[in-house]
């Protein structure tokens, strides 16, 4: 036998325990399927029975409960917001987008002050360091004569 008839077969002996290793995890594969179905099927009947249950217990409410995460009180923001004599009613969503646009706005002077601060090498924010940042910073300028009290 030649060299390259020796090469052709150890390549096709190698096939064949590829297959062979193919089969065999197809095989569990197939086995762990099976089981995750019937789990599946066994959770099925014990939901459809909880469901049942649970819609005998209480009558059917179609209210969507909303989670927010905020940082500041809402129900401040909104008595702060009613405050102002020419609004009477505030809608939540009103009420939770203001509250948002308050957070964001602490937390971008008080990143700009703090980054200043650093930047001379101190540890405790001053008000002087404040009112540097409202002169300084283009969108914060708005805020000028707002410190002085």
């Amino acid at each position: 036998m030649s060299e390259e008839d020796q090469t052709d077969v150890d390549n096709t002996s190698d096939l064949f325990e590829d297959s062979d290793d193919l089969i065999e995890n197809d095989l569990q594969s197939a086995e762990v399927a099976d089981s995750e179905q019937s789990i599946i099927q066994d959770s099925e009947v014990v939901n459809s029975e909880n469901s049942i249950i649970s819609e005998k217990k209480t009558p059917t409410v179609n209210k969507v409960e909303i989670v927010r995460s905020t940082k500041l009180p809402i129900g401040r923001i909104k008595n702060i917001m009613k405050m102002d004599p020419d609004v009477s009613v505030v809608n939540a969503e009103a009420v939770f987008l203001v509250t948002k646009a308050t957070e964001m706005f602490l937390e971008t002077i008080a990143k700009e002050t703090y980054a200043y601060t650093v930047q001379h090498k101190r540890k405790t924010i001053n008000k002087k360091d404040l009112d540097v940042i409202i002169n300084k910073v283009d969108c914060l300028c708005f805020l000028e004569g707002a410190m002085d009290f």
